[in-house]
């Protein structure tokens, strides 16, 4: 009688044993079909994502506007924008260095635009090392490098950009500000400037050279007007994207040697879903 407590005493907690067993495994199995189910979502979620950022991508080369509701787009010209590659070349040997007249631009350009002189010094250091910039390397990019924070990125956007040094700061479409901080002008100087540009009263480098010459008696500009143009040609330009008045994307194009529209470097925070 014993003995048979005893089996009856062990087949109880195996029994037990086993249906903690099954339950585990039940449990697992619930557990890993779960995760898959998670993981199939998260991945249709990520396709239909980006097919819906591809559509917004193709905004700016339609010239179209957003049908989708409560999304708004505002167009931004940056070709009158200062280029950061003005700062650097190369010498007889191939080898990088700074221009050193291009510093205080810089740093007058950060100051009057942002209030952020202090990023001036990170952005030279990093330039002194750096290669050759390439399209598809966008301004936000470049700021991420210097581990400058996301918002105070989105407050450099309108004061600079990054592109290969062919792309040239073009005088017709630049604001006041760029052009006060480039030439080292008064505000309304920059102002005057600029109405003479956009009348034409001021259509090429002799007469910009000519109105500086008053304000700068002395100072020789040839140097930094060869990374200019008076042309009011567009060849770099961005499409803001807002949802319900909240920025959602930032999609900047350029337009290549051959004179199509391309892709530079797009940005999401976010995608608005319908």
């Amino acid at each position: 009688m014993k003995n048979a407590s005893r089996k009856n005493g062990f087949l109880l907690p195996l029994a037990l044993l086993s249906l903690l067993v099954v339950s585990i495994i039940a449990m697992n199995g619930f557990t890993y079909i779960r995760h898959h189910t998670n993981l199939l979502k998260q991945s249709e979620n990520s396709v239909r994502i980006s097919a819906q950022q591809e559509k917004f991508e193709l905004l700016p080369f339609e010239n179209s506007i957003p049908v989708q509701p409560d999304v708004s787009a505002q167009f931004v010209t940056l070709s009158g924008v200062y280029n950061l590659s003005f700062l650097k070349a190369r010498d007889v040997h191939n080898a990088n260095y700074i221009i050193e007249e291009q510093i205080p631009i810089v740093r007058r350009l950060l100051s009057l635009c942002a209030n952020k002189p202090e990023l001036t010094e990170p952005i030279v250091e990093y330039l002194k090392l750096a290669g050759d910039v390439e399209i598809g390397f966008g301004l936000i990019d470049f700021l991420n490098e210097l581990s400058v924070p996301l918002d105070t990125g989105v407050e450099v956007l309108p004061c600079l950009r990054i592109l290969p040094r062919s792309y040239k700061l073009d005088l017709a479409l630049a604001s006041d500000i760029t052009l006060q901080a480039y030439f080292d002008l008064s505000a309304s100087q920059a102002r005057l400037l600029g109405r003479y540009l956009a009348d034409g009263t001021i259509p090429n480098h002799a007469a910009v050279m000519s109105f500086l010459a008053k304000h700068h008696k002395g100072k020789d500009f040839s140097a930094s007007l060869r990374n200019t143009a008076i042309s009011a040609r567009l060849d770099h330009k961005a499409m803001v994207l807002n949802f319900k008045g909240e920025t959602f994307a930032y999609l900047d194009n350029v337009l290549n040697r051959e004179g199509n529209w391309i892709k530079n470097r797009n940005f999401f925070l976010w995608t608005p879903m319908n």
